[in-house]
């Protein structure tokens, strides 16, 4: 199919390549794999009705907690709403009363005059807390915490011209089988040991392959297939091979990617 768009004059940027690719090099230490095409793989050709790119990181606001508002919530919404103020007032029975709780026992003990220039300072003091915040700038600073996984999700467009056994079907059975284990062991664990050995029997499986996704110019790799799915209703010929299909599928990077990941999408 791909040959045949190309021979019609379609750019080959615009024909989506997905292809197996090999970790090589682990002798050279964490950091310097490379992951060259499985020659024995055919690649999965296909066009794009869409596609995007998600590159996310995760931050917090760590600083945000630290602050007596945390601590004492009730208190300082009171003080803030001015609630506290008008609880002061009640409490003490200082407004409109000048005989109240605290006047009373100043008055008993000779610290009438002082006990009035407390209170009164203190009154000033809360009233300047009203419509207040201790949130700022700087205790609300994002702090990087991590980043996710790149996810690329696309629409692959399959269509049959002359054989939708290969053009569709294949294409679609390939894809499928790169989103699933290459092998899953039906043995239990003892007899797996007696059978293979140890170090097989505590990991008899193998995992999916990594791929590689090509576009517009740009190989993106290390990735896995996350997900494919595929309609079961579509046009079919007389054989039941479906003959025109749009397929999501869903591919995230091995790993994080830094800013050196991004600069060698083009290479």
């Amino acid at each position: 199919m791909s040959q045949l768009w190309e021979e019609k004059g379609l750019n080959p940027k615009l024909i989506a390549n997905i292809q197996p690719v090999i970790e090589e090099n682990i002798e050279g230490g964490q950091g310097n794999q490379v992951y060259t095409v499985d020659s024995s793989q055919t690649p999965v050709k296909a066009l794009l009705s869409e596609a995007d790119i998600n590159v996310e990181s995760q931050y917090s606001t760590p600083f945000e907690s630290s602050n007596p508002e945390t601590r004492l919530p009730n208190l300082m919404g009171a003080l803030q709403s001015g609630q506290a103020n008008a609880a002061f007032y009640s409490f003490f029975a200082l407004n409109g009363d000048p005989q109240g709780f605290v006047q009373s026992a100043a008055e008993a003990v000779g610290l009438d005059g002082f006990t009035t220039q407390i209170r009164q300072g203190f009154e000033e003091q809360m009233r300047g807390l009203k419509d207040r915040s201790n949130f700022t700038k700087l205790n609300s600073r994002q702090i990087y915490t991590s980043s996710s996984s790149v996810r690329i999700s696309a629409t692959l467009v399959f269509e049959a011209w002359s054989d939708a056994k290969k053009e569709v079907e294949d294409q679609v059975e390939k894809l499928q089988m790169w989103a699933s284990a290459t092998e899953l062991s039906a043995k239990s664990l003892v007899v797996s040991g007696l059978q293979d050995g140890f170090s097989e029997a505590m990991f008899p499986s193998i995992i999916p392959p990594l791929v590689q996704f090509q576009y517009g110019g740009k190989t993106y790799k290390p990735l896995v297939v996350e997900s494919v799915s595929t309609p079961i209703v579509a046009p079919m010929n007389k054989n039941g091979d479906r003959i025109a299909l749009l397929v999501p599928v869903v591919l995230l990077s091995l790993m994080a990617w830094d800013a050196q990941n991004i600069k060698e999408l083009r290479r």
